[in-house]
């Protein structure tokens, strides 16, 4: 999880039971009981947001992309990464 990015505080009522349980996951993968919930969460919706150097490396590629050889099959792209 990126601990740069902005957070929203929100209070949820949960079972005794339950949080119990989150706090011995967080305490099994040495993790606080926030960031494991957050996880969780991010997980079980589907929620990706790539860090900032991804976002970097995937306008890159963007950018490069029109620039790039392009190889028919894997035998041509093989043949010229030897060549190199």
């Amino acid at each position: 999880m990126d601990t740069t990015a902005k957070r929203k505080s929100r209070s949820v009522r949960i079972k005794t039971t339950l949080d119990r349980h989150l706090e011995n996951m967080a305490k099994e993968e040495n993790r606080s009981v926030n960031n494991l919930i957050e996880t969780l969460l991010a997980k079980a919706s589907g929620f990706y947001e790539p860090n900032e150097e991804t976002k970097k490396a995937i306008e890159e590629a963007r950018r490069e992309r029109p620039n790039l050889k392009k190889y028919t099959d894997v035998n041509n792209l093989f043949e010229d990464l030897a060549n190199d």
